[in-house]
């Protein structure tokens, strides 16, 4: 039987993607009324589970080919692969943490769980009680004893080999792109991870996490434009903020020796996959200290994120391999210009002697 993925190249191929996805979403339909009317609920509310896939290969990931555990496991997760062969079927499942192959048998399941099983859809979520084996070819596996659907899948998913092709859908339909591609659900993982580790490196050097206003009567803080609201109570205008700085120093003003903030800002200019209109910013304050307590503070905070997101301080940049330990070389702006260009630039310099050497380097700048 042609899997899901198939059918979909195929019907893009002839230029009947559209019909195809409107025919399989009432196909799935039709089998949601069909549950219904055996009083299957679709939608159930609750599944306890014992064990995630990284669990599961954590504790069983040394049995060899052919193994029995004996050991029985419940898992949920989303179907993302069906590979039905009559009386004996191979399903993926995976959860967040990741993927394991689910095998089902006639002789183990009967007919009507068999067909049951085999009337799933790619995307659909299940719940599975089995025993935990491995294939003869060694693969990880649960033999299926029961399952139950968790939460029926009615529009068909994007083709799991080759993903989400379209930058402008991957970032529209974020979270197809996120059930599609392993390294999109990793960057969101680290993400977490990051923004985690840098929040411990702060409270451990004594700041304190605080929240700002995000509605301000005038933005600031940043040279960029706002976006703009109506307050109907106070019949004012408003702000959504384009940085966190100033009521952050307001609150050093106020005696709070050492503050930081995690939270969103937001600005109304352009877009690009690069650059958002609402964006998450850190800034951090500490009374009684300079920039290079700050240089000291972002060493700490790269060195903690690259460990707690890759387990060391080594990273990939373009096929380059860099080693975030610190320390740092730490020259000044003025220094690396002349080190790179040749040439003295300073603050106080007559602007217009600024300008020739940008235009003499091919710098843009712009006429404020």
């Amino acid at each position: 039987m042609d899997s899901e993925d198939e059918k979909q190249e195929a019907a893009g191929a002839s230029g009947e993607g559209s019909r195809f996805l409107q025919e399989e979403r009432a196909h799935r339909l039709a089998k949601l009324d069909a549950m219904r009317e055996r009083g299957v609920d679709p939608y159930p509310v609750r599944f306890d589970r014992d064990h995630t896939t990284a669990e599961i290969r954590e504790r069983f990931g040394e049995l060899g080919p052919g193994t029995d555990s004996g050991e029985r496991v419940r898992v949920a997760g989303r179907i993302v692969a069906l590979r039905r062969h009559g009386g004996l079927d191979f399903l993926d499942l995976r959860d967040e943490t990741g993927k394991i192959q689910l095998i089902a048998t006639r002789d183990e399941l009967g007919d009507n769980v068999l067909d049951a099983l085999n009337a799933l859809d790619l995307g659909d979520w299940i719940g599975v009680g089995g025993v935990v084996v491995t294939s003869r070819r060694g693969e990880l596996s649960i033999r299926v004893e029961s399952f139950e659907l968790l939460s029926k899948s009615l529009r068909p998913l994007p083709d799991m080999r080759k993903g989400l092709t379209d930058p402008e859908a991957r970032y529209r339909r974020r979270y197809l792109d996120l059930i599609v591609d392993d390294d999109s659900r990793e960057v969101f993982a680290k993400r977490s991870t990051v923004i985690a580790a840098t929040r411990k490196v702060l409270l451990d050097r004594g700041f304190r996490e605080v929240e700002t206003p995000v509605l301000l009567s005038q933005a600031g803080g940043a040279a960029a434009r706002p976006f703009i609201t109506h307050h109907n109570a106070l019949d004012i205008d408003m702000f959504l903020r384009i940085a966190l700085e100033l009521p952050l120093k307001r609150l050093i003003v106020g005696g709070m020796d050492r503050v930081f903030e995690v939270s969103r800002v937001f600005r109304n200019e352009g877009l690009d996959t690069r650059h958002n209109p609402e964006f998450t910013m850190l800034e951090a304050y500490q009374a009684f200290g300079d920039y290079h307590d700050m240089m000291d503070l972002t060493e700490a905070i790269i060195e903690a994120s690259c460990v707690a997101a890759n387990g060391n301080t080594t990273i990939d940049v373009d096929g380059r391999e860099l080693d975030m330990k610190p320390p740092y070389r730490r020259a000044s702006m003025a220094a690396l210009i002349e080190e790179h260009a040749g040439v003295k630039m300073h603050p106080s310099m007559p602007i217009a002697e600024a300008r020739e050497i940008a235009d003499r380097f091919g710098v843009e700048w712009l006429d404020v």
